[in-house]
């Protein structure tokens, strides 16, 4: 089967898919870290660095969220969800590669952020991001 990956700018008319794929996506991670979940805390996640907000669609079909922008020479990852049923099938490996690979001819960092409590830090070690810094929730990354 020949999976296509694309993107489309996200808008106003995403909201309800962007806020039930955070809901299957983060809610867990948020209980598990003792962050209050609700409608306005999930909503205000989504519209964080909205106007960089892409739609991931797998042979046009909608199945996550990714939030990346280049500013003040590197690049920053704000939001990367791929939906349930999607996941664990090198999707976010190849999107993320994608990425390091554009930083890498730019010869600029990428950084991103990751709660402690979601195993999605592994595969972010594993692609070359090291831990420069923490707060109480979260993991602060960046490739060298």
């Amino acid at each position: 089967m020949n999976q296509t990956l694309t993107f489309k700018k996200a808008t106003e008319e995403d909201i309800e898919f962007l806020l039930w794929l955070r809901k299957e996506t983060m809610v867990e991670h948020y209980l598990k870290a003792e962050k209050e979940v609700n409608e306005e805390s999930l909503l205000s996640r989504i519209n964080h660095h909205f106007e960089h907000a892409k739609i991931i669609l797998l042979n046009d079909q909608k199945i996550g969220l990714l939030k990346v922008a280049e500013q003040d020479n590197e690049i920053e990852i704000f939001q990367i969800q791929i939906a349930p049923n999607y996941q664990n099938k090198g999707l976010g490996r190849e999107i993320i590669k994608s990425i390091l690979e554009e930083a890498s001819s730019k010869k600029i960092p990428v950084k991103l952020s990751v709660l402690k409590v979601n195993k999605a830090q592994t595969l972010y070690k594993n692609l070359g991001f090291e831990i420069y810094n923490e707060n109480e929730f979260s993991y602060f990354m960046r490739t060298t």
